[in-house]
């Protein structure tokens, strides 16, 4: 299968940030109830339905939700990239919503076993954090500095 190309990981992601625009309003709209978990508790889409969103912050509609698993589903079909999208109420009891993160994404093992090709797109509403993980075969299409411009310049705007 064709490797990803930056330009379909980041049109992915752009589609994604469109669709989770939204979500902003529901952050700013309705009071967060502390709910704290461990990564343990978040439920791994693949093992429950086949799909790669777990929207534990109810950021998203049936829709959108649906709508996410069939892009990532195709992106798969095509390249065998794994996208996880994640949306809890806090990231507590974690030091960090990348420490979170982090060992969300090896709790679960997103990626090809041995291609490491899998990303995490999490986004903490208590926090208000968004945190992308990559498996270290995407880091040369998404490194650091790319996965922060696009935090920064594409996503936080949509929340603001």
């Amino acid at each position: 299968m064709a490797p990803i190309t930056v330009v379909e990981l980041r049109s992915l992601m752009l589609k994604q940030i469109a669709l989770a625009g939204f979500a902003s309003f529901t952050v700013v709209a309705f009071p967060i109830v502390s709910k704290a978990l461990t990564v343990q508790e978040v439920p791994n889409p693949r093992q429950m339905n086949g799909g790669w969103v777990t929207d534990m912050a109810d950021m998203l509609s049936p829709a959108t939700e649906a709508q996410l698993n069939q892009i990532i589903s195709d992106l798969e079909a095509k390249n065998s990239t794994e996208i996880a999208v994640v949306t809890v109420p806090e990231t507590a009891p974690s030091a960090t919503p990348k420490a979170f993160a982090t060992s969300l994404f090896n709790y679960w093992g997103i990626g090809k076993k041995g291609r490491d090709n899998g990303v995490l797109l999490l986004i903490s509403q208590r926090e208000r954090r968004v945190e992308i993980e990559t498996g270290y075969s995407i880091e040369s299409i998404l490194p650091d500095a790319r996965v922060s411009k696009i935090i920064q310049q594409e996503i936080a705007p949509r929340f603001k």
